[in-house]
């Protein structure tokens, strides 16, 4: 690992990047483990943190979130429900729609893929005194507002 420390930010860059890569390894084990691909597991994933919202997705709005067609999101549907880890419900609102969400074994598999603790690498936070939160929402809040200001999406690159 490299020094990445720059005047003032007293190891916060590095400490970011690191969690970065350490996700991203976590991410790959995990879609081994579970034998999926990149795009199921963002899709298990969203859906999960909706879950925790009381709420749930049509595919069309999980192939939005992926930044992937409706055409590219049916297969992702069909090998999640192929594994056991997805269902299509109808949607209440219109009878016609469905709506997706996660099985209990999905839940169990990333319970047991992660080494069977439910926040997994977030357990450490839940320990923070107030001060200590406060602290760390407004500094998650500014990365987090830099990642959605930094790739505008209606912005394209020239061609080289």
């Amino acid at each position: 690992m490299t020094d990445e420390t720059t005047e003032g930010d007293n190891g916060v860059l590095a400490a970011i990047h690191a969690m970065q890569d350490a996700e991203a390894l976590f991410r790959a084990r995990l879609r081994r483990k579970l034998g999926i691909g990149a795009s199921e597991l963002a899709a298990v994933q969203f859906l999960a943190r909706l879950e925790l919202r009381g709420a749930d997705a049509r595919p069309v709005d999980v192939a939005a979130h992926l930044g992937i067609s409706t055409s590219a999101m049916s297969p992702v549907v069909v090998r999640l429900e192929g594994r056991g880890y997805l269902v299509r419900r109808p949607d209440p609102a219109d009878g016609r729609g469905i709506r997706l969400a996660l099985t209990p074994a999905v839940h169990a598999a990333v319970l047991a893929a992660a080494g069977g603790d439910r926040l997994g690498a977030l357990a450490g936070v839940a320990g923070l005194g107030d001060v200590e939160s406060r602290r760390l929402v407004v500094l998650l809040a500014g990365v987090t507002s830099g990642y959605a200001d930094g790739a505008a999406p209606d912005v394209l690159l020239p061609a080289s």
